[in-house]
């Protein structure tokens, strides 16, 4: 008996000494509403002499771990994080540590390596409690991340188009909306270089979720905006309301998104079309005048079934109404120049309609502590478009209805989806899913002959996928994916015809990893690479001719097969001012728009969508981020690419692309600041195209008031050198030029509004999106 009471104190003190040697110590981070806070900064001293022992940060969930050598000393954790009061308390397992916000106000805060965290895809930044969010808009804060620039009111990363962009877990429409989102609401946005395996495999780009943050008195929150903008040369032109609400009650959460805009489209062109053969040339200036009214709702319903089982559902609608009117004078050129007299003139009118209807339903399950969830949902998409066009002949003899057309369209899509994701103690996580889309398009098109045709077309998308993420040792993380699906095309051109079918089964992985080369000194490498297929292009099927004005139009290729892409990215981030960063892109069979001279009309040329055989870019690309002065910050990038292709009209290599950007962002008092970015792209070259230079200036000032909760903004653009595109074909050189005065100021003014007890509330994702194929000129 005396033996086993030895062997059990002997178990016991050895099991002591391994407690003593080393100890994980856990904890958890939050604030005075009780939520969890992320990117908190915890440190474990041993006292009396202070000596640093061990140092973490703080998860999604604010919880931490830290590994301590066993010492008779005593410990304490220092916990500090920008904008809040640091905090010492004793070291001991389970301690839950409350931070609240400082009294006094604080310096400008910008996004910096300490409020970034890299992941094996691309990286989170926190924006909590960080003043350079104040009186801006989202897409202005987002222009601030690495790798990120706005162009054209459009995001880029890497210098490629965003893919995707979320807002709490709802997919944009239309990532102009941006725009009206006050970046002071933003928590975190995390961005991916590249789509993972559990996107569809039609993402091309990268992926932006932004986390909405939740007031600290915050049962429900929201804000509105209205403003307008004014053209120099087109006077009133813009006008627009913008109003957000997100609450709880009981176990319903309810966000809401309420937008309606006037838009007045102006825009001058001149093209000029020297045949090549004949030799004879001809120029049309071009004037588009028109208004447009839009108009969208989204509503987002989450119920809690239990604490961990949640039922939700998101609808959507949005109308956009326009009538817009073109007026084109058409020279033509004479042995002593351009005539001053126009041969004749039209005006083309176009009036449309454009409706979206959207459902989700989704079921979640949180399967256990580690945030491992299952989820199901549906989603049904349905989209109504109807164009028509009258040219009506003004000079040199009246002659109504000389060329009319008319289409509608109707998309109606259903996406189903299941996925569970497993997260293990180590850092392990591993998702797998289904996926099915179908996809349907009825047209009904009655071209400028008055003959009415009824094309269809009808696709399917299943797919399986699977992705593994974690870490290896302290410095690197990994990522691998796979994802099989089919893309099945079956098109028609009426209703007598028979169905042409392309059926294609593939895989497409993927593969992230992140090198934390030095952490102490913020100098990491990621490398990311991705397979992708584009969407069907239905858009792009019919041979319905879109006509830009009567010497031009646009039409689709029933032959078209999609593109298979991939993608390689590498990042090298320095110091949390550099960054160096390479892209390469090989395009399996890519769409491009070929120009041509119709047969039957030599004054009349076209655009139709054919599939070259390939493409390739190699993008190199440098950005520094600096504070010159505590009340300026200054973020700048250049790009290189060289890119080749092939196709029966070009065989192209060594194409050179130079693009130059510049940001600066100023905050002259706690409640007044400034931006003004630019960017300069030379004149390159693009398979038979030539893009001329074109740079543009533009910027924003704020004022806030009522403690920040009222902002009044003035928006500018000081100016714009329009693009210039010359194409040449062995029949045709085309020069179309943008001769906008796109100079313009604005005014808008914001308020925002929070009350009620704290709440978390959530959201629900609708899981399908699309988007029609164009000739981006």
């Amino acid at each position: 008996m005396k033996a086993k009471r030895v062997c059990a104190v002997l178990i016991l003190l050895i099991g002591m000494a391994g407690v003593v040697r080393a100890q994980e110590l856990t904890g958890r981070v939050v604030d005075d509403a009780k939520r969890p806070m992320e990117f908190v900064n915890v440190v474990a001293y041993a006292l009396p002499d202070s000596a640093f022992v061990a140092g973490a940060i703080t998860d999604a969930n604010g919880a931490f771990s830290l590994s301590v050598p066993g010492t008779a000393a005593k410990r304490v954790l220092k916990v500090s994080f920008v904008g809040y009061e640091t905090q010492v308390v004793e070291a001991r397992p389970g301690v839950v540590v409350t931070l609240r916000p400082e009294a006094a106000a604080l310096g400008e805060v910008t996004v910096t390596a300490d409020r970034i965290r890299r992941s094996a895809g691309g990286y989170t930044a926190n924006l909590l409690g960080s003043t350079v969010t104040q009186g801006r808009q989202a897409d202005e804060i987002l222009a601030l991340l690495p790798g990120v620039t706005r162009r054209d009111g459009e995001l880029q990363v890497l210098g490629q188009a965003v893919g995707t962009v979320y807002v709490d877990g709802i997919r944009l429409t239309d990532i102009k909306d941006l725009a009206a989102l006050p970046a002071d609401r933003i928590h975190r946005v995390q961005v991916d270089y590249t789509p993972g395996s559990s996107e569809f495999a039609s993402t091309r780009g990268a992926v932006i979720r932004i986390t909405l943050r939740k007031e600290l008195d915050g049962g429900y929150y929201g804000y509105a905006m209205a403003g307008a903008d004014v053209y120099s040369k087109y006077g009133f032109s813009r006008d627009f309301a913008y109003a957000v609400y997100n609450g709880r009650f009981n176990r319903l959460s309810l966000y809401n998104v309420l937008s309606y805009t006037d838009y007045y489209l102006a825009t001058d062109d001149e093209n000029t079309y020297d045949f090549l053969r004949t030799g004879r040339a001809q120029r049309t200036d071009v004037q588009s005048r028109g208004w447009t009214h839009r108009l969208y709702d989204r509503l987002s319903l989450t119920y809690d079934l239990t604490p961990r089982n949640t039922l939700g559902t998101s609808l959507y609608f949005s109308t956009d109404h326009a009538k817009p009117r073109t007026d084109v004078a058409t020279f033509v050129r004479t042995p002593s120049g351009w005539a001053d007299t126009a041969l004749y003139t039209t005006r083309i009118e176009t009036p449309y309609t454009y409706r979206t209807y959207q459902g989700t339903l989704r079921f979640d399950r949180e399967l256990d502590d580690q945030g491992s969830t299952f989820n199901i949902g549906a989603d049904y998409l349905r989209q109504y478009a109807r164009n028509r066009m009258q040219t009506l002949r003004l000079l040199p003899s009246p002659n109504l209805d000389t060329l009319s057309n008319r289409s509608e369209e109707t998309t109606n899509m259903l996406e189903a989806r299941t996925s569970l994701n497993k997260n293990f103690a180590s850092g392990l996580a591993i998702n797998g899913g289904l996926a099915y889309r179908r996809i349907t398009v009825d047209y009904d098109l009655t071209n400028e002959r008055h003959l009415r045709t009824l094309p269809y077309a009808e696709g399917r998308m299943p797919a399986i996928y699977a992705e593994v993420q974690g870490p290896i040792g302290k410095r690197l993380q990994y990522g691998v994916g796979l994802r099989v699906q089919e893309s099945r095309i079956a098109y028609r051109p009426d209703a007598a015809a028979d169905l042409t079918v392309h059926d294609d089964w593939d895989a497409y992985s993927s593969f992230n990893l992140l090198w934390m080369i030095n952490e102490a000194r913020k100098i990491s490498a990621t490398l990311n690479y991705t397979e992708a297929v584009d969407d069907i292009p239905y858009s792009a099927l019919t041979t319905h001719r879109e006509y830009t004005d009567d010497h031009s139009y646009t039409t689709g290729n029933p032959d078209l097969v999609p593109c298979k892409s991939h993608t390689l990215t590498a990042v090298l981030d320095l110091y949390d001012h550099l960054s160096f960063n390479t892209i390469y892109i090989y395009n399996e069979t890519p769409i491009y728009y070929a120009t041509r001279m119709d047969p039957a009309l030599p004054s009349v040329t076209y655009t139709k969508p054919m599939n070259a055989k390939y493409e390739r870019l190699l993008g190199l690309s440098a950005e520094a981020r600096f504070d010159p002065l505590p009340w300026w910050k200054l973020k700048g990038m250049v790009m290189y690419t060289l890119f080749g292709s092939k196709s029966e009209d070009f065989d192209v290599s060594g194409q050179q692309k130079y693009y130059f950007s510049l940001s600066n962002t100023f905050r002259f008092t706690p409640h007044m600041g400034a931006s003004l970015e630019g960017y300069y792209e030379p004149t390159y070259h693009f398979t038979d195209r030539i893009y001329r230079t074109v740079y543009e200036m533009s910027g924003s000032v704020y004022h806030t008031f009522l403690r920040d909760r009222l902002a009044l903004r003035l928006n500018f653009k000081l100016f714009r050198h329009g693009r210039v595109i010359d194409t040449e074909t062995p029949d045709l050189r085309l020069v179309e030029a943008n001769r906008s005065h796109e100079q313009y100021f604005g005014l808008s003014l914001s308020y925002s509004f929070s009350g009620g007890r704290s709440v978390d509330v959530k959201q629900t994702e609708e899981i399908q999106s699309y988007e029609k194929i164009r000739d981006k000129r």
